[in-house]
C-alpha cells in the first residue's frame, strides 16, 4: 500500500507540473526580451505576499547601484509616464501591439528624449509629481532601445528595477516569468517552514485543545514532514495554514510561490496560483493570510479557509470553503504541494484523524461581548464623543467589535479611542468622527486625527476635516486614535551652500526639508522669481535642483516655501552667485 500511495503521489506531482508548464504556453514565449542587459537575479517575484496587496511584478537586482540601462522589451509606444513620491516613483508604461503593456518602476531617470518631454510638462504644471498620458503612437520605442536608467525612487527599499507585464485590455498584471524569453536561473525547490491547524467553530478541538496549532516543518523539497506530530487529532471543523516561500539560484531573498495545492486522500481539495491577478481584488490578500499571526510575528501563513467576504481571484480549487470536517474515525492523509513557476516542487505530508471527545462541549456556545458587526451590512456605532460608520463588506467576516477609551497624555487634545485592535484587517475605508467642543477656532485649524497601532506606539498623522465641533476622516486601519495639533513649521536646511555662496562649477543645488508631525504637503522653489524643478526624495528628505536655463550668470535670488499638512509654512531665502 505504501508503494501505491507513493506512486500516486509522484503521478500527481508530474501531472500538475505539466499543467503549470502548459499554462506558460498561453503567453508569448519569444516576443519580449529582458528589460536589462545582464543576468537577472531577483529581490522579489510576482505574487509575493505583501501587506494589503500581492506583488505585481518582479524586482530585478541592480548590484546595489543606480543607473543601469533599462531596455524596451518589445516595440511599442509610451502610453503613460508617472513621477510620484510614493509607489513606483519614476515609472514608464509601454503599450505593445500584441495586447500587453510593460511597466518599469523606481527609475532614476528616463532617456534623454523622455526626460526632456517630462521636464517640459513639469515646468508647465509647476509640479515635480506628474502623471502623463501621451497620445497613442506619439512616442514610439523599438525593442532593445534604452528607455531609462534604474534607480531607487518612490517606495523602493534599495536600488532595483521593478518590472511588470500587464494585459492591456484588463490591466491585469501577469507573471513575467511565464513569458519564456524573460528567464532566471532556478533549479531550487520552495521551502515549507510552518504548518497550522485552526479551530473553525466553538466546538472545534485540535489535539484536545481549543487553540490554533502552529508547528515547525522539517525536511526538504518533496520530503517535508511534521517533526513532532505525524498524526493530528481533531474534533469538529478545522482549516489549515502553511508558511512557505520560494528561493532562487544566486539570491538569498525569500520569494513568493507560484502555486499551492492541497490533496486529501489523493483528491485535490484546495489550490492557488499566481499566474495573474486583478488590482481590484488584490487587497483580499489580507484574508488569504493569517493577518492576526502576521501582525504578532511578522510571518505569513496562507490559510485554506475562505472568509465570507473574500473575492480574491487566485483560488483555483476550493472544497467546502477550505474547511474540513471528518465524519469517521479513519486517518485522512493530506499532502501540500508547493511549486515555483519552473515546476520545482516541495511537498508536506500529514495525517488528520477525528478523535474522541475529551470534554463536554456546550450545545450553545457562550455569546461574545461587544457590538456584533455583520460583514455584509452597513454598521454605525456612536459612543459619546466618537462615532464610526462602516460600509457594507468593510470586513472579511462578522465579529464582535470593541470600542474603548483611555486617558490622553500631555501631547493629545482628546482621549485615546481604541477602535477594536490592529489584529483585524479591513477591506474598505470607514469613517471615524471625533467631537471636541473645547478647542478654539485657531487651534482647530491645526488639529488632526492621529493613529497608532497600539497605545505604546507613536501616533502619526492621518488627517481630518472639521464640521462644527466634529472632525472626521476615512481610514482602513483599526487601532488607537486621538486628536493632536501641529503648530510647528517645517524645517529647511540648505546643503553645502548659504546665502552669499558662490556655486560656480557645481551642477546641483540641494536642500533638506522635514516636518516631524503632520508631514510635508507641498513646496514651491523659485529662482529669480521663476518656478524651478526640484526633485524630492522622501527617503533622504532632500530637494535637488539640476541647474538649467533659469540659473543666470552672476547674482541669483533663490526662495523655497515649504508647507506641512496643517498649513504651517517655512520660507528660506538666499542669494547665490554663479
Amino acid at each position: 500500500m505504501k508503494q501505491q500511495h507513493k506512486t500516486q503521489f509522484f503521478t500527481l506531482i508530474f501531472f500538475f507540473t505539466a499543467l503549470s508548464l502548459l499554462g506558460q504556453q498561453r503567453y508569448p514565449q519569444h516576443y519580449f526580451r529582458s528589460p536589462v542587459g545582464f543576468p537577472i537575479y531577483l529581490a522579489g517575484d510576482f505574487g509575493e505576499l505583501r501587506t494589503g496587496h500581492l506583488h505585481a511584478g518582479i524586482d530585478i537586482k541592480t548590484g546595489g547601484v543606480q543607473g543601469k540601462k533599462v531596455y524596451a522589451v518589445a516595440d511599442g509606444y509610451v502610453s503613460r509616464i508617472k513621477v510620484s513620491l510614493y509607489g513606483y516613483g519614476k515609472a514608464l508604461y509601454i503599450t505593445h501591439p500584441n495586447g500587453y503593456v510593460s511597466v518599469y518602476g523606481h527609475l532614476k531617470k528616463f532617456n534623454t528624449q523622455l526626460q526632456h518631454y517630462v521636464k517640459v510638462i513639469q515646468y508647465k504644471r509647476e509640479r515635480f509629481t506628474v502623471q502623463i498620458f501621451p497620445p497613442k503612437d506619439s512616442i514610439k520605442v523599438k525593442k532593445g532601445e534604452v528607455i531609462a536608467y534604474s534607480g531607487d525612487t518612490g517606495g523602493s527599499f534599495g536600488p532595483h528595477l521593478h518590472f511588470e507585464i500587464r494585459q492591456a485590455k484588463t490591466e491585469h498584471p501577469v507573471n513575467p516569468l511565464l513569458f519564456g524569453s524573460i528567464k532566471i536561473a532556478d533549479n531550487l525547490p520552495p521551502k515549507i517552514i510552518q504548518f497550522a491547524v485552526y479551530p473553525v467553530s466553538a466546538k472545534s478541538r485540535i489535539n484536545h485543545k481549543r487553540d490554533t496549532l502552529v508547528m515547525p516543518v522539517a525536511g526538504h523539497a518533496k520530503g517535508c514532514y511534521l517533526r513532532k506530530m505525524p498524526v493530528i487529532r481533531v474534533q469538529g471543523p478545522v482549516s489549515f495554514g502553511l508558511r512557505t516561500y520560494d528561493v532562487m539560484n544566486g539570491s538569498y531573498n525569500k520569494m513568493g510561490i507560484f502555486s499551492l495545492k492541497l490533496f486529501e486522500d489523493n483528491k485535490l481539495v484546495f489550490a492557488l496560483e499566481a499566474d495573474k491577478f486583478s488590482f481590484s481584488t488584490v487587497r483580499y490578500v489580507n484574508s488569504l493570510t493569517d493577518y492576526n499571526y502576521f501582525e504578532k510575528t511578522g510571518k505569513r501563513l496562507i490559510r485554506t479557509q475562505l472568509d465570507s467576504n473574500n473575492r480574491l481571484g487566485n483560488y483555483r480549487k476550493m472544497v467546502n470553503h477550505g474547511i474540513f470536517t471528518f465524519h469517521d474515525t479513519l486517518p485522512h492523509h493530506f499532502k501540500y504541494v508547493v511549486s515555483d513557476v519552473y515546476g520545482n516542487t516541495a511537498a508536506l505530508r500529514f495525517t488528520v484523524k477525528e478523535g474522541p471527545a475529551t470534554e463536554r462541549i456546550a450545545k450553545k456556545p457562550a455569546k461574545g461581548t461587544g457590538t456584533f458587526i455583520r460583514y455584509n451590512l452597513p454598521e454605525k456605532i456612536n459612543a459619546g464623543n466618537v462615532s464610526l460608520s462602516f460600509p457594507k463588506n468593510c470586513f472579511y467576516r462578522s465579529f464582535y467589535f470593541h470600542l474603548r477609551k483611555f486617558p490622553a497624555d500631555n501631547q493629545m487634545l482628546s482621549p485615546i479611542y481604541a477602535v477594536h485592535n490592529r489584529f483585524v484587517p479591513v477591506q474598505k475605508y470607514f469613517t471615524l468622527a471625533i467631537k471636541s467642543n473645547s478647542l478654539s477656532d485657531s487651534l482647530k485649524e491645526k488639529t488632526y486625527i492621529a493613529y497608532a497601532p497600539g497605545t505604546a506606539d507613536d501616533f502619526g498623522y492621518v488627517g481630518g476635516t472639521w464640521k462644527g465641533d466634529i472632525i472626521h476622516v476615512k481610514t482602513r486601519n483599526l487601532g488607537d486614535y486621538t486628536l493632536m495639533a501641529d503648530t510647528v513649521a517645517p524645517v529647511i536646511k540648505p546643503l553645502h551652500f548659504e546665502s552669499g555662496s558662490k556655486i560656480t562649477g557645481r551642477h546641483v543645488l540641494k536642500v533638506w526639508i522635514s516636518d516631524e508631525q503632520s508631514g510635508i504637503k507641498d513646496y514651491r522653489p523659485t529662482l529669480n522669481g521663476h518656478w524651478i524643478l526640484m526633485e524630492y526624495d522622501l527617503k533622504s528628505k532632500t530637494l535637488t535642483y539640476h541647474f538649467d536655463r533659469y540659473l543666470k550668470k552672476g547674482k541669483n535670488e533663490f526662495q523655497l516655501v515649504v508647507r506641512d499638512n496643517m498649513g504651517n509654512d517655512s520660507i528660506y531665502k538666499a542669494v547665490i552667485y554663479n
